[in-house]
């Protein structure tokens, strides 16, 4: 077979951990990039052996041979692409966050359906081997029924300040919420068979961002002048089936660590360091053990593999459409909790 014809759209950041995977996966072929900066552009396409670079993603979309296109730009530019990509009848990777808002995010999933092609959202936590492993462990009843559970990513001072997208809300939407709590929100929902959402409180705020004396040494390098989002998020959920879960997440903050993720079952807890830790009782002891340490694999280079059996062989992607959907309607949650500053519904739209 052919290997499968791709153009990536947005050659900054990212680009480059998704353009060497493809030169990894023998099945899958870049015949084209695209960035609105046509150096950056011609730069990625001269360093991997790409034939065609644009500045204009509407010519990409007009190429017969592309088959599919992979959205690496920001947040708040990943819906026009991605649609107007479903509509000429592409298939579409999108990274992480689907899209800056969850009304986009329902018309990508309309779209998809009604043109019959994949939307893949390149939540890559899910398929780590430390999630598929604890996934593996709490369907096997370890655990018992999970009531509650707490999720947490910390950076002490980890601002991503490179062309300064991620911290402008024109260029990202949004900040930590979108960029670090869409994996814990993601991981969340799957680890829990992804119930159904009902409520959030939650705050976020940019309490750190805009200090200029923040940049310090052995810290990440940011312009505060032009931050505009947010650098902490704490969310609380309650779900239909009665579980309850925490989402800590921060870009930066005067502390070390917002706390350990974990997971509260009726037989078990289940600490998600790593290794994992496992408590229990057994024989009328307290107990606790360690799981064996997971295995590691490139998160790009799967992301890439499962998008092109999709595509070939049409095998389900592990984030489905839907799933990114009820994740981005977590996500919109937060953020109207916090600027309504009381708890909200989770409202999934129907699509």
């Amino acid at each position: 077979m052919n290997p499968v014809r791709v153009a990536l759209i947005g050659t900054g950041g990212i680009a480059g951990a998704h353009l060497d995977a493809y030169s990894r996966v023998k099945e899958a072929e870049v015949v084209a990039v695209c960035d609105i900066v046509p150096e950056k552009a011609e730069a990625a396409a001269k360093r991997w052996n790409v034939p065609k670079w644009f500045t204009d993603y509407r010519k990409v979309l007009q190429l017969p041979e592309v088959e599919a296109v992979d959205i690496c730009t920001p947040h708040a530019v990943h819906a026009p692409i991605a649609l107007a990509a479903l509509k000429a009848g592409k298939h579409v990777l999108v990274e992480k966050p689907m899209t800056s808002n969850l009304k986009d995010a329902a018309k990508l999933v309309k779209a998809a359906k009604e043109n019959g092609k994949i939307l893949f959202c390149g939540i890559k936590s899910r398929w780590a081997p430390s999630t598929q492993q604890v996934k593996r462990f709490i369907e096997n009843g370890a655990l018992g029924e999970i009531y509650f559970a707490e999720i947490v990513a910390t950076r002490r001072r980890g601002i991503p300040g490179w062309g300064s997208t991620f911290i402008r809300k024109e260029t990202a939407g949004g900040g930590v919420v979108l960029d670090l709590g869409v994996y814990l929100v993601d991981t969340l929902l799957y680890l829990l068979g992804f119930p159904k959402p009902l409520t959030c409180s939650a705050i976020v705020g940019g309490f750190i961002g805009t200090q200029p004396e923040a940049v310090v040494h052995g810290g990440w390098w940011w312009n505060p002048d032009e931050f505009e989002v947010e650098d902490f998020g704490v969310a609380f959920l309650r779900f239909e089936n009665g579980t309850a879960a925490a989402i800590k997440v921060c870009w930066a903050a005067h502390i070390d660590s917002l706390g350990t993720s974990f997971l509260l079952g009726t037989k078990g807890g289940l600490k998600l360091t790593n290794p994992p830790e496992w408590f229990f009782d057994h024989a009328g002891y307290m107990a606790q053990t360690k799981l064996p340490q997971p295995g590691d694999s490139d998160g790009f280079v799967r992301e890439v593999q499962f998008f092109v059996d999709a595509i070939r062989n049409g095998t389900p992607p592990p984030v489905l459409p839907e799933e990114a959907l009820t994740v981005q309607a977590v996500l919109e949650a937060i953020y109207r909790s916090a600027n309504l500053k009381r708890e909200v519904q989770v409202t999934i739209p129907k699509v």
